[in-house]
């Protein structure tokens, strides 16, 4: 692409407010390495193991897989509520539910004033965890148990999301975005792991065959 043009495009859409200022300066040093340096660019920005060209590659490519991610879990928690028979579980799953579909909305509004489209769709781990928790024949301690061992803890759980966050340096937006992002996800993690071992103490085989118990143990959620 002509360099002139691309900087044309690019003050176009800071003015416009598509992109920030900081967005903006990335593009404008990638444009300066590109023209002053004969032959491929050499990475600019590493993260998580990889390298980029630029943090704001960096970025698209992150918010593009997080966001998947959050968009599986917020239909699947939304379904788990809606065929959820435990009181004092229910709620609390309708509130993780809105926590990652905001979560999802935030990446998508952040990814277009970057001037970027997010292209990932539903993994099949993500598929699965969908049909899991949307299933009203799994009792609701093996769906807890199920994600307990899948968030295994919950801080490790979140830590590449602060890490990536960390180590952002002119996408302020970004990095302050994912830390509360990343707080969100490490409460509704601990949550979960209060209530599986609330219900996992109290043993419940059934929620069909002893509905007694599954009530004064609900209530201890």
């Amino acid at each position: 692409m002509n360099r002139d043009f691309e900087i044309r495009q690019l003050l176009r859409a800071y003015r416009s407010g598509i992109l920030s200022e900081s967005a903006f300066e990335d593009e404008i040093t990638r444009i300066e390495h590109e023209s002053a340096e004969p032959g491929p660019v050499a990475p600019s920005f590493e993260a998580l193991g990889r390298v980029y060209r630029s943090e704001r590659e960096a970025v698209v490519d992150f918010l593009d897989k997080l966001h998947a991610t959050q968009m599986d879990s917020a239909v699947g928690f939304a379904k788990w509520s809606s065929v959820c028979r435990t009181r004092g579980l229910r709620t609390g799953l309708m509130m993780v539910a809105e926590r990652k579909a905001y979560h999802a909305r935030v990446l998508e509004r952040r990814a277009h004033e970057l001037g970027a489209e997010l292209r990932s769709i539903s993994t099949d781990q993500g598929s699965k965890l969908v049909e899991l928790l949307a299933n009203r024949e799994i009792s609701e301690l093996e769906k807890l148990l199920a994600l307990t061992a899948l968030i295994q803890e919950p801080q490790a759980a979140v830590a590449p999301i602060m890490t990536f966050a960390s180590a952002l340096n002119s996408d302020v937006e970004t990095k302050q975005a994912l830390r509360l992002l990343a707080e969100d996800e490490l409460s509704s993690a601990t949550w979960l792991h209060d209530v599986c071992r609330a219900l996992s103490t109290n043993q419940v085989p059934s929620q069909e065959s002893q509905p007694g118990k599954l009530e004064r143990s609900s209530e201890d959620l």
